[in-house]
């Protein structure tokens, strides 16, 4: 590709990215995906994300449309005698390799008042 043909703002915020020392240290510390779920990168850098998100959002969209299926698909065939999946559990704990932080959620729960 030509550089000439990138736009400008793009070309100027790649530069930013590559000389900013708080990515490097989260690159370097929790790898690409923690830097790309930072709430600030699309603000930070919005030509790049918005170009970044356009070329990586349909693999994971397809690889979780294969997953779920896959899921049901075994979810059905050890309990075939009852079709209903959503009584089995929530289909999304299938899909994803995300580990709660329960100690977080656990803190951010307020208590419900008495009457």
């Amino acid at each position: 590709m030509d550089v000439n043909e990138v736009d400008i703002v793009f070309q100027e915020e790649i530069l930013e990215l590559k000389y900013d020392e708080e990515s490097k240290n989260s690159f370097n510390k929790h790898g690409i995906a923690k830097l790309l779920q930072n709430k600030k990168m699309p603000k930070l850098y919005p030509k790049m994300w918005e170009n970044m998100k356009n070329i990586l959002i349909p693999f994971p969209t397809s690889y979780l449309v294969e997953s779920g299926f896959s899921a049901v698909n075994n979810i059905m065939s050890k309990q075939r005698n009852r079709l209903n999946i959503t009584e089995r559990g929530d289909l999304r704990l299938f899909l994803t390799k995300i580990e709660p932080d329960i100690n977080e959620i656990i803190s951010k729960h307020q208590a419900q008042g008495s009457y």
